[in-house]
């Protein structure tokens, strides 16, 4: 597999994000799918091991796919607003991703780690071009999720058995708040942090996405 990858600036206000974009080289059109990084005041960025997993995984399955620092984060401008200023960050990548010629009228699905999946949850309740949505280990254990009540789109998560953040008794109060296709998979021996096994659950988001977002 042969992946093109290219740093990429998306304007949002009167700055712009750090981004970075991969698909296979020899994908003319695809659907787009954005990744959300992990919180940017405990080192999370779109170089995290579980985001470069997805970007892998996703890329090399057909789609186009883009990762971005989140406002102050890396080379991005800006500075974290407690997941306020970075939904529209979020919103900022959705526009760039909707014009971009290799993913224009093909659809977007959305993905975010922890914070990111947070924040992106946030974003696509209120963003009809969001399509299909995944998470990764969303802190249900720190943040509300009750907004999750308006989103009507297909909706898969998973997570570790050990994550304090995300914890598995929470499973069913949130697939309850979410309308639409929904599905949860719990991973056995892993907790927040993904170690050793982010490509199982990247692959795990990337087959459902298949079905809601088909490649070609």
């Amino acid at each position: 597999m042969t992946l093109e990858r290219k740093r990429i600036n998306i304007p949002v206000g009167n700055f712009e994000l750090e981004g970075k974009i991969g698909y296979k080289k020899a994908v003319e059109s695809a659907p787009g799918i954005i990744i959300c990084h992990p919180h940017p005041q405990f080192g999370g960025s779109m170089d995290n091991n579980v985001v470069w997993a997805l970007f892998e995984t996703f890329a090399g399955q057909g789609y186009v796919v883009l990762a971005f620092n989140f406002r102050g984060v890396g080379l991005s401008g800006g500075y974290y607003e407690e997941g306020k200023g970075e939904i529209q960050d979020v919103t900022a990548a959705v526009d760039w991703l909707s014009e971009y010629p290799m993913t224009k009228g093909c659809g977007i699905g959305l993905t975010g780690y922890s914070f990111g999946a947070w924040v992106g949850l946030q974003s696509a309740v209120k963003e009809s071009r969001i399509q299909c949505l995944g998470a990764v280990a969303p802190p249900v254990a720190m943040y509300s999720f009750e907004f999750m009540a308006q989103y009507q789109c297909p909706l898969f998560i998973v997570s570790g058995s050990q994550d304090s953040f995300c914890p598995a008794d929470q499973k069913e109060v949130l697939l309850s708040q979410a309308g639409g296709k929904r599905d949860w998979r719990i991973l056995s021996g892993t907790d927040h942090f993904f170690i050793n096994y982010e490509k199982e659950a990247a692959q795990y988001l990337c087959d459902h996405f298949l079905e809601c977002l088909p490649v070609g």
